[in-house]
């Protein structure tokens, strides 16, 4: 069993929290903001000019959070087969600290190239006027946020290896 202090348990049941908050709310807001679209078009009494940069805006914080989410607690796609065949044996922690390896330096580069993408962005959205940054920032947030949990899954690996 690893050994956490109340802070860090804490924090990690707050991040867990926000993220499954954040990307149900999104969630729920596209839903009202599609169902509102619909019933605008049978009843036209106002105009949805800025319904796709919203709808864009929710869908990308919605994916993104969502997936730090599921990585958090393990529960994206993956292929176990080998994993689960070597699991409880040392090559089956050596297997994890590998995978966590590969899945740092995959999001480490994803994290990097957001980020830079994020930075250079100038580019406002033509009816709302709002920066495409608060678009994209939601990349290199949730990578920075994999690439924690990764580091923690990685030192559980090394950890169990050394028993």
């Amino acid at each position: 069993m690893e050994k956490t202090t109340g802070g860090q348990k804490n924090f990690d049941y707050y991040m867990g929290t926000s993220l499954r908050v954040l990307s149900v709310g999104c969630f729920v807001l596209i839903s009202f903001l599609m169902v509102f679209n619909v019933f605008i078009r049978f009843f036209p009494i106002m105009s949805l000019e800025w319904f796709d940069e919203v709808l864009e805006a929710l869908f990308a914080w919605m994916v993104f959070l969502g997936t730090a989410a599921l990585w958090r607690e393990n529960e994206h796609f993956a292929v176990t087969f080998l994993p689960d065949w070597l699991k409880g044996t040392k090559k089956g922690c050596i297997l994890e600290v590998v995978l966590n390896l590969a899945s740092i330096l995959f999001l480490a580069v994803f994290t990097y190239y957001s980020l830079n993408l994020t930075m250079r962005a100038g580019d406002t959205t033509p009816v709302l006027k709002l920066s495409k940054k608060l678009w994209y920032m939601c990349m290199p947030l949730s990578g920075a946020i994999m690439i924690g949990y990764s580091l923690r899954n990685m030192v559980s690996s090394v950890c169990r290896l050394g028993k």
